[in-house]
């Protein structure tokens, strides 16, 4: 991750809105910030069986329902809830001045503000993760983006029912859908354009590594450095996946991924590999660990280096993920 426009724009919603609730005092933010929430999680949790009976009664685009559905709870949320938090704040206000230097009670006064301006941000940024594009590679790339999306990622369900049209959230690339956890002799052939545009995602091999080392430090095991010789075998791979349509550990030609570390020229005594294909890092991870076999090759203490190959297709098709890991020896 590296700081890109995305830290820019948030650093300066941040500061934009701290210097706003330090004008405009206590009061007017946290009751916002209190009447947005919860108009916000009304919307989340009954947007959809309105906007399902919407379309079933009246014949409304689903995704026009949905929307209008979510906007109308947000709203009904907000004004209901408004009146009695803003009581509560000048109440809260009224206690908490008093016993506060005129300094310390107007920099609390921003803490609300800030509030505000990290769920707006949160918001956002989910609506841009879930999105396919450059935005959302923009998002995983990012320091604070990718932070403040990662602790929010129970925004990003009921966001991507909202935005992206089912079905179409990305191209799909396999003729029929892979079991979780493929064997090492499955086989899957691809479906795509010949002329398929295909690039590399360095941003998408961090936000991986960076997911991978989190689960280890969970279980207690040391984290895997990212090994150039690993990670070249693992771009080759999820490469070769696209130029050769398929989805496999086995190459058309039965290389097992033990032969293409071997003609990597890299020592080993332990390896493993995994394989995902996904619109995005965030959901390839969800998928892997979900897998005992691949989550048993991420925790594994045996293993002290790794190689992650992220390509994706240009056009919004799904992208490719390899992951080699070895013992270093």
């Amino acid at each position: 991750m590296h700081f890109n426009l995305v830290d820019v724009a948030l650093l300066a919603a941040f500061t934009v809105a701290v210097l706003d609730g330090l004008r405009r005092g206590f009061v007017p933010y946290a009751s916002e910030l209190t009447a947005f929430v919860l108009g916000l999680g009304l919307a989340f949790i009954l947007f959809e069986p309105l906007g399902g009976l919407l379309h079933r009664s009246l014949g409304v685009a689903t995704g026009l329902a949905d929307f209008g559905a979510f906007l109308l709870f947000l709203a009904i949320g907000h004004a209901v809830a408004i009146a009695p938090v803003q009581r509560w704040a000048s109440a809260a206000a009224a206690g908490i001045q008093p016993r506060l230097r005129a300094d310390v009670f107007r920099a609390v006064s921003a803490v609300p503000a800030f509030g505000v301006a990290i769920v707006v941000s949160a918001l956002v940024l989910s609506a841009l993760v879930v999105v396919p594009g450059t935005p959302r590679t923009l998002v995983s790339g990012s320091a604070l983006g990718a932070t403040l999306a990662g602790h929010t990622t129970f925004m990003q369900p009921p966001l991507r029912t909202l935005l992206v049209p089912a079905n179409t959230e990305s191209r799909r690339i396999l003729d029929s859908d892979p079991t979780s956890n493929p064997g090492e002799d499955a086989f899957y052939r691809l479906q795509f354009p010949a002329n398929l545009m295909v690039e590399a995602d360095a941003a998408a091999e961090d936000r991986m590594l960076q997911r991978i080392n989190t689960a280890r430090a969970d279980v207690g095991v040391s984290p895997l450095r990212m090994d150039p010789v690993l990670q070249d075998a693992a771009r080759q791979h999820s490469r070769d996946m696209y130029a050769r349509h398929y989805f496999s550990h086995q190459t058309p030609d039965k290389k097992s991924p033990y032969d293409r570390l071997r003609e990597a020229r890299f020592h080993f005594v332990a390896a493993g590999e995994n394989i995902a294909f996904a619109p995005d890092p965030d959901q390839a991870w969800t998928s892997l660990m979900h897998s005992p076999d691949h989550r048993s090759n991420i925790v594994n203490p045996d293993f002290r280096c790794v190689g992650i190959g992220a390509y994706k297709g240009v056009g919004g098709y799904e992208e490719m993920f390899t992951q080699d890991f070895a013992d270093c020896t």
